[in-house]
């Protein structure tokens, strides 16, 4: 499980810029580029963002927004599995498959 956690936050990470995946992963009162110069650009031809707030950035960036809102849904359905179990409905659909691969094994 934690496998599949680590590797969506990798895809998180890959669809936002440079930037906005940085801004990420690290905290929310820390800023980040400090060392570049403003006139330098970025990989996606964009001047970096120097000196500005982390939680600036994710007000403004709709990528990271989204990645953020990814993070958000999967903890709380993460959380949901982990207090109510799984869904009732699941269920019955996993023990109807069951039955299903059953009778095809035995055919």
């Amino acid at each position: 499980m934690q496998i599949a956690a680590f590797l969506s936050d990798l895809k998180s990470l890959s669809v936002c810029s440079y930037d906005a995946a940085i801004a990420l992963v690290k905290p929310a009162n820390n800023t980040f580029r400090t060392s570049g110069e403003p006139s330098e650009q970025s990989s996606n031809g964009k001047v970096p963002l120097v000196n500005q707030p982390a939680s600036k950035i994710a007000d403004s960036d709709p990528d990271l927004q989204r990645a953020n809102e990814l993070v958000s849904l999967h903890y709380d359905v993460k959380v949901k599995y982990l207090q109510n179990g799984p869904d009732p409905e699941l269920l019955q659909a996993r023990k109807e498959v069951a039955e299903v691969l059953y009778a095809l094994d035995r055919a």
